[in-house]
Order: C-alpha cells, then sequence, then structure tokens
C-alpha cells in the first residue's frame, strides 16, 4: 500500500520539493544581497543608536529588500494550503470518483489499513515538509535579529513563520483536505472547501483568539510624561493590541478630548503638561516573552484539531457502503 500510495502521490511531492526548493534559493540569494546592508547599517549604530547616513535605516527599506522578505514569507505561509488543496483534498475523494478503492478492498486489504497506510505516508511527508518549511523561514529572523537595532519589527511579526505552528499548519491543513474529501467524495468541491475552510479558521484565530491565549498585561502611563514607578511602557519587542484613554477616576477619555488637549497645548511646555495632568494611556500588550510559550499554545490547537479531523474522515470511510 505505501509503494502504490507514493506512485499515486509522487507528482505532488515533486512539485511540493520544487517549491521549497526554490523558496530556499529566495532565502538565501536576500540573505546574501541583505549581508552587505545590514554590514553598512551596523557600522553606523552604536547601541541602539544610529547616526550618519550610513547608519540610517532607511538604507535597508529604500533597497527593496524588504519587500521581497515580505513576498517569500507570505509564500511560506500559503504552502501549508498548497499540501492541504493539492495533496489531502484529492487523497480520498480522487479514489471514491474513480471507484478504485472497491478494487483495493476487494483484494484483501481492509478498510482500516488502506486508510492508514495512505493518510499515515502523507502525514509524514507532510510534517518533513512543514519542517523544512520552517527551516527555510528562519533565514527571515536571522535578517530581524540583525536589523535588531535599527528599527525592526518585533518577533510576534514572524508569528505565523515559527517552526511549531508551521508544522501545525501543514498538518492542519492536510488533515483538513482529507476530511473534505472524505465527506463530499468529489475532488474539486473538497479542494474548495478545504482552501475556504483553511483560510477562515487561520484568519479567525489569529485575529480573535491568539492575544487571548493569556490575559494580557495592562499598564496605566500618564501622558504628561511622568512615568509611575513600575509602571514602564512596553517594548520594541512586545506585542501592543490594545490603546485607550482613562482619567485618574478610571473612566474612559475619548480620543478627540485628548487630542483637543493636545491642540490647546499652545502656551509654556508647563502649561501643556498641567493641561494632560490626569489623563493615561491605558495599554494592552503580550510580552515578547511569551512568544514562544503562545507558538506552544496555537500549535496545540492545530494538532488536535488535525487529530479530530483525521478520526473524522477515518469514521466516514469506515461507513461507506
Amino acid at each position: 500500500m505505501g509503494w502504490l500510495t507514493w506512485r499515486q502521490h509522487r507528482s505532488e511531492a515533486v512539485a511540493i520539493v520544487a517549491l521549497l526548493v526554490a523558496l530556499g534559493a529566495a532565502v538565501v540569494l536576500l540573505t546574501v544581497d541583505g549581508s552587505g546592508i545590514l554590514g553598512t547599517i551596523s557600522r553606523g549604530c552604536t547601541s541602539g543608536v544610529c547616526e550618519g547616513n550610513e547608519g540610517n535605516p532607511a538604507v535597508w527599506f529604500e533597497s527593496g529588500l524588504e519587500n521581497d522578505w515580505t513576498m517569500v514569507m507570505a509564500a511560506v505561509i500559503a504552502v501549508p494550503a498548497v499540501f492541504g488543496v493539492f495533496v489531502g483534498a484529492p487523497m480520498i475523494a480522487r479514489e471514491m470518483e474513480h471507484g478504485t478503492h472497491l478494487l483495493a478492498w476487494s483484494q484483501g486489504v481492509t478498510r482500516s489499513r488502506w486508510f492508514v497506510a495512505r493518510v499515515g505516508l502523507m502525514v509524514l511527508g507532510s510534517a518533513v515538509g512543514g519542517a523544512i518549511l520552517a527551516a527555510i523561514a528562519q533565514g527571515w529572523f536571522a535578517m530581524q535579529q540583525d536589523l535588531v537595532n535599527v528599527g525592526s519589527l518585533p518577533i510576534w511579526s514572524g508569528f505565523d513563520i515559527a517552526p511549531p505552528v508551521v508544522v501545525a499548519y501543514t498538518l492542519f491543513a492536510l488533515a483538513l483536505g482529507v476530511a473534505a474529501g472524505a465527506a463530499l467524495r468529489r475532488t474539486v468541491p473538497a479542494m474548495a472547501v478545504t482552501l475556504v475552510a483553511y483560510i477562515a479558521v487561520r484568519v479567525s484565530l489569529a485575529q480573535v483568539a491568539r492575544w487571548r491565549y493569556l490575559t494580557p498585561v495592562t499598564v496605566r502611563l500618564p501622558i504628561n510624561g511622568q512615568l509611575v514607578p513600575g509602571q514602564l511602557p512596553p517594548g520594541p519587542s512586545d506585542w501592543v493590541f490594545g490603546t485607550s484613554y482613562v482619567d485618574a477616576a478610571g473612566h474612559a477619555v475619548g480620543t478627540s478630548s485628548v487630542n483637543q488637549l493636545f491642540t490647546q497645548c499652545t502656551g509654556s511646555k508647563a502649561a501643556c503638561v498641567s493641561s494632560l495632568n490626569g489623563i493615561y494611556s491605558l495599554l494592552e500588550y503580550q510580552p515578547a516573552s511569551r512568544f514562544w510559550l503562545f507558538q506552544g499554545i496555537e500549535a496545540a490547537i492545530f494538532v488536535v484539531l488535525a487529530l479530530a479531523l483525521f478520526a473524522l474522515a477515518y469514521r466516514l470511510v469506515m461507513r461507506l457502503r
């Protein structure tokens, strides 16, 4: 069964390997091209302070390499969906469409063995592919580490391409495709459902649930420039996602009211500070120290979803008449 499964899906395997090689080559080329620019910038920066044209972070963005990295990383994010749509969805659905599953079952191969052999090989291949994809994406993290003193993006911006979740996303996409194929028994509809469902789940968790995995840290900072002891603002690598204004009593203050106070600051600095006294900026954020914990939480969620979908697909196959 393993050899038969390989022969049936070798074209997809070759295509995915070619895609991974292309992405890997792109990362290597971008790393080589960017190393010279980063070296120039770093020579003009000391302890996070950049001076002169050589130390100007704008040199990096003006080079166009940031846009190139963005496109490559977007491709990395999209690859797990490719596994689900072009490998997972046809795996069961194509057999049902052509009736070839009946031939296998009539040759003394049980349904359970048929399902496990086909899915097991693809799960192994997808896990390896996801790990390779995650390794390729590390080029982005290395580049951001080099940019840490010259205005780089925080570590949270690379959440979707870190190793734990990339492998979990890949397994989830494959399981989603297998389940859709077993339920619909038609290849093209299964591929469409897999793509739509994958995007819906990924976007929903990223936008709605991710920042709630742990209770956010809340800090109240006066906007008159006088910090309260123990109330430090979040660092550049922290994930800030909520900002509002309150007065000394904790009542909400509208942004328009705060802007009006700033507009009235036409006199002395002392008068301006006095007018803003008692107004606080309320910030909610997730510290950078929680990044890998959140990686583990989200990876576990998608692995559990994948197992549930594989179980559903197995049940559907066992019930086929």
